[in-house]
């Protein structure tokens, strides 16, 4: 089995690898990841119903789809499957419709009142913009079928985050279940397809990598740098435990200059006052081992290949590079997989 993962965060400070400050810092980081996730989640949501007028109503659920399923007894995946590409495929329709309809429609036949419902979700589909780090420009945004999609992707992944981060705290459930209805909205409405890279298919799904409870420890040298200014920290100018004034940049690769993450509610361009701290620099991996607890607790796999047997079995036959949509967010749960399994 190929797999590829991140081994180690260098931007973050990281946990100790045991002790009560490790503890106390995994909440705070799993705290601030659920409440992102949460904000954007809802920013989605809210996209949908106010700005592009989906009845979030006649919208299904996980929780919804897993109690019909479990009283109408479907025990086969393909029953399963069946039920819930009919039970999703209607959101995704209307979603569709909605946004084509309000994107095509003269303002002039919109009510007054209607008019002011859509400006006030105007602006909350644009907070929803800035905190991705959109732009948009005019009177309408310009593929907003994409900007939601986007949305519900970093909030899964933000999701997914603190669950790694929460796993052995009272929260762990909340943010398992939170991940899972993130992930089913983005299977119904958006879709999700099996990557082909390589010439071979791989597991990217961040829910069901999520459910593969190991990680990846390093053994590794590093030096010590100051988070703000990239020198050595115990000859920068910078104090620690001192504030400073600094402009938030991102990366090439969208890496927060305040925070080192991904995703984060940072706006790029605004001033932001923050404590230096030691990040790594110069780093040397000398060997990486699979642990079920990993240090950095986001030290996870990325992608994971498929079994090319066990995928045609579960096809039917040799899917030969040919796209393959997958629908396995939509069920439900079927528990995690250790280490040791």
């Amino acid at each position: 089995m190929r797999f590829h993962g991140r081994v180690i965060r260098s931007g973050v400070p990281l946990p100790p690898p045991a002790g009560p400050i490790r503890l106390a810092m995994l909440y705070q980081d799993g705290i601030e990841a659920m409440r992102e996730s949460a904000c954007l989640y809802g920013q989605c949501l809210r996209g949908m119903a106010q700005t592009w007028g989906l009845d979030l109503s006649k919208m299904p659920s996980w929780e919804v789809t897993n109690e019909f399923i479990q009283r109408h007894n479907l025990q086969s995946v393909k029953d399963q499957q069946a039920f819930l590409i009919e039970a999703w495929g209607g959101a995704e329709r209307r979603l569709r419709h909605e946004i084509n309809q309000r994107m095509h429609t003269p303002s002039f036949l919109v009510e007054a009142s209607a008019l002011r419902d859509d400006a006030l979700g105007k602006r909350r589909y644009e907070e929803m913009a800035k905190a991705l780090h959109l732009r948009h420009g005019g009177r309408a945004p310009v593929d907003p079928w994409r900007d939601l999609e986007r949305a519900a992707r970093v909030a899964l992944a933000r999701a997914v985050d603190a669950f790694n981060f929460l796993e052995d705290t009272e929260l762990a459930d909340v943010a398992h279940q939170h991940s899972h209805k993130i992930a089913a909205l983005i299977g119904g409405v958006f879709g999700c397809d099996i990557q082909y890279i390589e010439g071979a298919y791989w597991d990217t799904c961040p829910i069901s990598l999520m459910h593969r409870r190991c990680g990846m420890s390093v053994g590794f040298t590093a030096t010590r740098r100051c988070s703000l200014c990239g020198d050595d920290i115990d000859e920068c100018e910078h104090l620690l435990g001192v504030l400073y004034e600094v402009r938030i940049q991102r990366s090439a690769d969208g890496t927060c200059s305040a925070c080192g993450r991904h995703s984060c509610s940072h706006v790029e361009g605004e001033i932001v006052s923050i404590y230096p701290h030691a990040v790594m620099g110069d780093l040397q991996v000398h060997e990486i081992s699979l642990v079920s607890r990993p240090r950095d607790p986001l030290a996870r796999f990325t992608r994971v290949e498929f079994d090319p047997q066990d995928l045609a079995r579960s096809l039917g036959g040799e899917p030969d590079g040919r796209e393959i949509r997958c629908y396995r967010c939509l069920h439900p749960c079927e528990g995690f997989a250790t280490l040791e399994e």
